[in-house]
């Protein structure tokens, strides 16, 4: 195993590129994201060798419980540790120091990977509400259409009398066929009481163009004279 190699790990999702190698069998491994990972040795495979096998030297680094090592001689692992000694302060088991710091970034992994499927599990949560929200609707639930000119169009400049009628007789066709497979579906149409202009319009369509459905005034309570109610068969 050289400096360069890259590795997966055995014990755990991922892997990276041998950085440099560490007393006590240690290996720091850079990651995809560009930490170096301490891991033993035999908790790693070379899954693909560094082919001009050349040993770079590591940048200078700060050792965990040491002081920065130069990088422009190699030393031994007897000089590594007297080293290390030098700082009784830091007197931290190394082992036990890298299988902390890899549980450390594990857990970050493990979180930030936790934040997403609960994200995706509420989205999907919420689409199976809207779902069954829909499933449990009606399918006889009276459907309301406002057919005056002001709700169906942003404006009616340049428009007629004539054209504003036949736009709103278009609202009131496509309205049907979008629904006459709905047997028992009723639809109140709104038309205003007016001068009954495009009401008499829609009676025409019905009888002509819309014979199987049945249709009547809608509630006076609700809309006075200027509704009427389809009921399609």
């Amino acid at each position: 195993m050289n400096i360069g190699d890259k590795v997966r790990f055995l014990n755990d999702v991922g892997g990276g590129k041998v950085a440099a190698f560490r007393s006590g069998g240690i290996v720091l491994v850079e990651d995809e994201d560009g930490f170096d990972v301490p891991v033993r040795a035999d908790e790693i495979v070379v899954i693909e060798t560094n082919s001009l096998n050349i040993k770079k030297a590591p940048p200078p680094k700060t050792e965990y419980g040491a002081a920065p090592i130069s990088p422009s001689h190699n030393i031994s692992g007897k000089e590594y540790l007297r080293t290390k000694a030098a700082a009784p302060e830091e007197d931290i088991d190394e082992n036990l120091e890298a299988c902390i710091i890899r549980l450390e970034m594990t857990i970050r992994k493990l979180e930030a990977r936790i934040t997403r499927l609960e994200d995706e599990k509420s989205a999907k949560e919420a689409e199976k509400r809207l779902a069954r929200q829909t499933r449990k609707q009606d399918k006889n639930a009276i459907i309301e259409v406002d057919l005056h000119a002001h709700e169906i169009l942003e404006t009616t400049a340049g428009m007629s009398a004539s054209d504003i009628k036949d736009y709103q007789l278009k609202i009131f066709r496509d309205t049907l066929n979008a629904h006459l497979h709905e047997k028992g579906r009723k639809i109140v149409f709104i038309h205003g009481k007016g001068e009954g202009v495009l009401r008499k319009a829609i009676t025409d369509e019905l009888k002509h163009a819309f014979k199987t459905c049945e249709y009547q005034d809608a509630s006076f309570q609700q809309y006075g004279f200027g509704a009427t109610m389809v009921i399609i068969h």
